[in-house]
This record gives structure tokens, sequence and C-alpha cells, in this order.
């Protein structure tokens, strides 16, 4: 059931990237951004029905301690779905460095924690056997169970509050913010009054809408210039955004 959970979940992702690599389109451009935002969701959704799979186990193991048989199969597989699991990983961790998106937060989230849940399986098998002829090694497997379900909650945790976060059109962080007064900062004599600042993610997108006055006695062209210098300053230095600058002469709602 958990595979299953999982398999439906990158699948589900897989569709969503499909989506968004086919082209921008002039209709429903924002919804493909909450549309890898929900397969976020579906990846989370994935991690926690794991969660509470793990954690159901490991407290039927302790109610029920058992001690382990052979473990040279079992370290073999779970060896191997380890380094599997840990290249694709780090492929989506690099992957996430270079354009941020929510697809891709998550699916590298969910391979750490399977590769975490690997590393702590083959732990407790090894221990298990190397303490085998001591009754508490028992309760060593459904402990290193209780770490598993930890990594997971942990990881779906904070899937879930990106994601959410961004449906709920929540403006950018802190960090990106002070790019963008950095940025009116260095332009501040060229324009007369700023009228206003929107900012939003969608997805692997960010939309920053700036509204300012310019000197009536310029000449549009003028206007021009400054708006695409800092258009261009604003895009090269905050990656995956797509800037609007509007002439206002007054505060925008």
């Amino acid at each position: 059931m958990k595979s299953g959970s999982e398999t439906v979940a990158t699948f589900l992702s897989w569709l969503a990237v499909r989506k968004v690599r086919q082209g921008k389109t002039f209709d429903y451009n924002y919804g493909q951004g909450k549309l890898e935002n929900i397969s976020s969701l579906a990846v989370a959704g994935a991690m926690l029905l794991s969660w509470m799979i793990v954690t159901y186990g490991a407290i039927e193991r302790f109610r029920h301690p058992s001690k382990i048989g052979s473990i040279a199969f079992a370290l073999f597989v779970t060896g191997g779905s380890a380094l599997v699991n840990f290249r694709i990983w780090r492929n989506n961790l690099k992957l996430s460095q270079i354009e941020a998106s929510p697809i891709i937060e998550s699916q590298w989230r969910l391979y750490r924690a399977k590769t975490l849940a690997n590393i702590c399986v083959v732990t407790s098998l090894i221990l298990s056997a190397m303490f085998r002829e001591y009754q508490w090694s028992a309760y060593i497997d459904p402990l290193g169970a209780l770490l598993i379900s930890g990594f997971l909650l942990q990881s779906a945790y904070r899937v879930i509050t990106d994601s959410v976060y961004d449906l709920l059109d929540r403006t950018l962080d802190e960090t990106l913010q002070l790019v963008i007064l950095g940025e009116l900062a260095a332009y501040f004599n060229d324009y007369v009054a700023l009228h206003g600042v929107r900012s939003r993610r969608s997805g692997s997108n960010v939309y920053i809408d700036i509204f300012m006055e310019f000197d009536g006695e310029q000449r549009m062209s003028e206007v021009q210039n400054v708006i695409d210098r800092m258009k261009t300053d604003l895009e090269q230095k905050i990656k995956g955004s797509q800037v609007v600058i509007a002439p206002a002469t007054a505060p925008v709602a």
C-alpha cells in the first residue's frame, strides 16, 4: 500500500510536469503553477500514508516483539534500494537548486525520506543480528521504524506547508522582498513615488507587480528605459520571476 501510494503520487507529479512543459498559453497560466502545488500535496499525502503504516507497524512490533531470522537477502535488497533512492534524491536536489519547483522540491524530500528509511532498516537489521542473543534486541527494529516515521512526518510537513501557503497566494519570503526593496532603492532617483508592490508565487514562477509614479515632464521613451532596466535587473536576481512595472499616479489598493 505504501509503495502504491508513492507510485501514484510520483505519477501525478509527472503529469503536472508534462502539462507545465507543454508550453505557456494565454489562458490559465497561474493555474499551471497551482497544478504543481497540488501535485506536491499528493506527494505529501503519500508520505503521510507511509507514516501511518510505518507507525502502526512499529506499535505492533512493540506489542508483539520477535527476533529476526536471516538478514542476508534483506540487506541486499534494502542496500540496493538505498543506493537508487540516494541517487534520485541527489539528482532532484541539484535540479531544485537550478530552478525552484514545488514538484521537484517534494520529490527530493520524498526520496531523501526513502533513503534515510533504507539506512535505518539496514542499521536495525545489522544491530538486531549482532545482539540477537539478548532479549532487548527484538525492540531494535520497531525503534528504527519510529525513526523512519519521524523522517516521513517531517518531510510531509515541509511539503504541505510550502504548497498550501503558495496555494493561498502567500507573498514572497523576506529574502526576496529585500531584493525587491534593494532594487527600488537603487533606482530611487529615477521615479517620483512608489504606489504599491504585489508579489506572489505560483508553482515555480514568481510574479512581481510594481506600481510607480514618474516625472510628468519625462518622455515615455525615458520612462520605458527605466522600466526595462529595472525589470531586467530584478528578473536576473530572482530566478523564475516575471516582473511587471506599471506607471501609476495614485496608491494601488
